[in-house]
């Protein structure tokens, strides 16, 4: 039966997400790979040959045709193991988890095994660099899919392999240094969180998108309490996007206000699943902010410019007027304003008043009339015109329309 194609697209869709896989001779003789090394880095040389002996007796008892194996081992890692047709292999993968790590959790598995407390650094990290996937059916899923092209009809039967007789004598005496899986993930984030920064300071948020897990991947927890503890993940977050925008020569004023924003909602949450959704709209708001207020590409005295025109719209904004507050020659500001910004210094301004206005007419029920004189523009008939010509409507018909 030719299903190569199958296992192939199976394990790169597994390796996608972070779970190894392997085909492997049978009967299951036991690989160090197999958890990340786990075992062999806290297990006693002698506890260790025992533990593999009986992993796999269980695997090679358990193990049956047209039958998808899901085991859970005390440790809290699952495995998927499947004989395959017509062949002395079989299709092996793990580790991963279908429920989060808190530090309460990893307490209880490490009380459980009997694991000192010399290892309580080590499991954290094991622990935070292992895949989880809260919904059980996306794995099953996948395989469910392979198993579906290998079988006509085939079983899944979920099996626990416990240690029974945990001691802490069954561990190493020296405290062990981070699996190369804990190094890699750790490695991975931060680089991701380079990436995150390069990004913002583009307003890319399109790349940001694609990379998974921003706030929690490889991060292994801080405190007891988990949401205290993803809130303050939550709070880099908003400082990294922060300092990103502001590379982005974005004014403190709108970094300020964006961030205080943020920094209130961030302690309003009380669940992980809130601040789940807070992080995508963070990364997404600050990639908005560069958008619409990078001054990356203009010169120190245009950058000046514009920043005096967008916090003082009710002024005088005329060229001479403009030119005076910053000691430049008028036909200088002129022409370098029209060279770097491809606009008349009084096309910009109209522009910006009408981009308030627009603001203004959103989010307050503000007559006309006064929206205008806090555009900076005192005759309404103008406003309107300018409103028309610019939005090819009139102000009252804007909020018409968007009422």
């Amino acid at each position: 039966m030719d299903y190569k194609v199958y296992l192939d697209y199976t394990m790169e869709l597994l390796s996608k997400i972070k779970i190894p896989s392997y085909i492997i001779d049978t009967p299951f003789l036991w690989d160090d790979r197999y958890d990340g090394e786990l075992r062999k880095t806290i297990l006693s040389d002698a506890f260790l040959i025992n533990h593999k002996e009986t992993f796999q007796d269980f695997i090679n008892c358990s193990g049956k045709n047209n039958t998808i194996l899901l085991i859970h081992d005390s440790f809290a890692c699952d495995y998927i193991y499947i004989k395959l047709p017509d062949s002395k292999k079989a299709f092996f993968a793990g580790p991963f988890s279908f429920e989060k790590f808190t530090n309460q959790r990893i307490d209880d598995l490490c009380s459980y095994n009997s694991i000192p407390p010399r290892f309580t650094d080590f499991m954290q990290l094991y622990y935070a660099a292992l895949p989880v996937f809260a919904d059980e059916r996306c794995i099953e899923a996948i395989i469910n899919c392979l198993c579906s092209k290998l079988w006509s009809s085939y079983t899944l039967e979920k099996k626990h392999f416990l240690n029974k007789n945990a001691s802490e004598y069954m561990y190493n005496d020296y405290t062990p240094e981070p699996t190369k899986q804990s190094i890699e993930v750790l490695e991975q984030r931060y680089n991701d969180e380079s990436l995150l920064m390069e990004y913002v300071a583009h307003g890319d948020f399109e790349s940001i998108d694609k990379l998974a897990h921003l706030n929690s991947s490889g991060i292994k927890p801080r405190l007891s309490d988990s949401i205290r503890d993803r809130k303050n993940f939550m709070i880099i977050l908003n400082t990294l996007c922060r300092k990103a925008a502001q590379s982005a020569y974005v004014h403190p004023i709108h970094l300020d206000e964006i961030s205080r924003k943020f920094a209130i909602r961030i302690e309003s949450c009380t669940t992980i699943a809130q601040l789940e959704t807070l992080e995508n709209e963070i990364t997404r708001k600050y990639c908005l902010l560069v958008q619409s207020y990078s001054l990356r590409k203009y010169s120190k005295p245009v950058q000046n410019i514009i920043n005096y025109i967008s916090f003082n719209l009710t002024d005088d904004l005329s060229l001479n007027t403009i030119s005076a507050e910053f000691a430049l020659n008028s036909s200088y500001v002129s022409s370098l304003f029209k060279r770097e910004t491809g606009s008349t210094l009084t096309n910009f301004v109209n522009n910006k008043r009408i981009e308030h206005a627009i603001y203004l007419l959103n989010t307050t029920k503000l007559p006309i009339q006064d929206i205008a004189v806090q555009c900076g523009i005192t005759d309404v008939n103008y406003f309107t015109k300018l409103f028309k010509k610019i939005k090819n409507m009139t102000p009252s018909q804007y909020r018409e329309m968007i009422q």
